[in-house]
């Protein structure tokens, strides 16, 4: 099995930093034929780690998946200092650790924003499954809701 069948494939979204009800939102990412695009392998695992990232531990408990997701959503409203950017990491490690898909965080980096005190920019290193070239995501985590 190679690696885009291990690391699988989904439909690719497009994600918008905030949406009129604040946050993120995320959309289907439509191709130029105005077919539905299709994200795979790393791309997909990346994809995949983002959301698991950015969904809310215990979101989707009434579609059997209580543990699914992060408990950075508790950090909103705290400030930006070390020991927040601590808990990010902490936060951002227990969710990758349930992604069966990677076989070691190698590297979370979490650094404030010089241009904006309320963002932290969260610099992800993981060695995926059957891999030993790592792969790298970046984004941004908003501290406070827009």
């Amino acid at each position: 099995m190679n690696e885009e069948e291990l690391l699988g494939s989904d439909l690719r979204l497009q994600i918008q930093p905030y949406t009129e009800s604040g946050g993120i939102g995320i959309d289907l990412f439509v191709g130029r034929g105005g077919d539905l695009s299709m994200a795979t392998g790393r791309e997909n695992l990346g994809q995949a780690l983002l959301h698991r990232l950015l969904t809310r531990r215990g979101e989707l408990a009434e579609i059997g998946h209580p543990d699914y997701g992060s408990r950075l959503h508790e950090l909103i409203g705290e400030p930006n200092n070390s020991g927040t950017r601590e808990r990010v990491k902490l936060y951002v490690k227990e969710a990758v650790a349930q992604e069966l898909r990677v076989k070691d965080v190698i590297e979370i980096r979490v650094l404030p924003l010089k241009e904006d005190p309320t963002v932290v920019t969260v610099d992800l290193t993981v060695l995926p499954i059957h891999s030993s070239v790592p792969m790298n995501l970046v984004f941004p985590f908003y501290l406070e809701v827009m």
